[in-house]
């Protein structure tokens, strides 16, 4: 049976994905603009392959668009029957309980972990581009922080070390320091923060966990960058940069403003692997 492709919602990604799928001569449907919700369980019944955001969902009750459509996740996930495997990303357990009690096979992109690496070298690629929209140094002579050390943190190291940024990572513990330092980088414990922070021209915090407050701000170099490329609860509040003279850089959903071809092409790779062999 010649496999039908529905993709819902999403960014710049699943426009590039749509693209690649038509390229192949795939049977593919992009909606990106408001239906009647019996119009969407129709569409979404019809397929057996449903493509949907990475991330999912921003506010835990629509697919995530940068559209004006909403479509509720209580109606796609109603929809879904046990001949379609569903690919999306950033899925809570919730999410993925509810969408496997269809019967549906579903696949969350950044579970998979060869597509969980590219991902962070896509956001790598990303945070380098923002730094260079908000800086007029030259970015070699600019020291640099990354707060974390895991996929994200070590791709941004080693992507920030080879354009000549001096970069020190803040890690919990002594392996990743251990390992940033055999990258060329200064290893700092968290606790080394507070006293470091005026060092730098940019922070670029990876932990999803609130690791700053205001005080520790006030310290920073008059015009810091602080890029938040965490997701929530994030490393610090907003509000946090108040008075301090530090810009703040909220840094979501990189792979979808600065490298979407490239991420379309990682997604088509997974689909055509768990589409062909049934994955692991």
């Amino acid at each position: 049976m010649e496999n039908r492709y529905l993709i819902l919602a999403g960014d710049a990604r699943l426009h590039a994905l749509d693209r690649l799928l038509r390229q192949k001569g795939a049977r593919a449907q992009h909606l990106q603009t408001p239906l009647r919700p019996e119009d969407l369980r129709e569409k979404i019944k019809s397929c057996n392959i449903l493509i949907l955001p990475t991330p999912l969902s921003k506010d835990e009750r629509h697919l995530f668009t940068v559209s004006d459509a909403l479509y509720p996740l209580s109606d796609v996930f109603e929809s879904c029957h046990e001949k379609q495997t569903v690919f999306a990303g950033a899925l809570t357990d919730a999410q993925k309980a509810a969408l496997e009690a269809t019967g549906a096979r579903c696949v969350d992109f950044l579970r998979l972990p060869s597509f969980a690496l590219q991902n962070a070298h896509f956001t790598a690629q990303g945070a380098l581009r923002l730094m260079l929209e908000h800086t007029t140094s030259f970015l070699p002579q600019c020291r640099v922080l990354i707060t974390g050390f895991g996929k994200l943190g070590k791709s941004a190291a080693q992507l920030l070390r080879a354009v000549g940024c001096r970069v020190s990572v803040a890690a919990r513990s002594a392996q990743q320091r251990s390992e940033a330092s055999l990258l060329g980088c200064c290893p700092l414990s968290f606790e080394e923060l507070p006293s470091t922070l005026f060092l730098f021209d940019f922070i670029l915090n990876t932990v999803p966990a609130p690791l700053f407050s205001g005080e520790m701000f006030r310290s920073c170099k008059q015009g810091c960058v602080y890029l938040e490329l965490a997701s929530a609860p994030y490393g610090a509040a907003q509000s946090s940069f108040a008075h301090s003279g530090v810009h703040y850089v909220f840094a979501g959903s990189l792979p979808g403003r600065f490298c979407s071809a490239g991420c379309a092409k990682a997604m088509l790779e997974q689909i055509e692997l768990h589409t062909r062999t049934g994955g692991d």
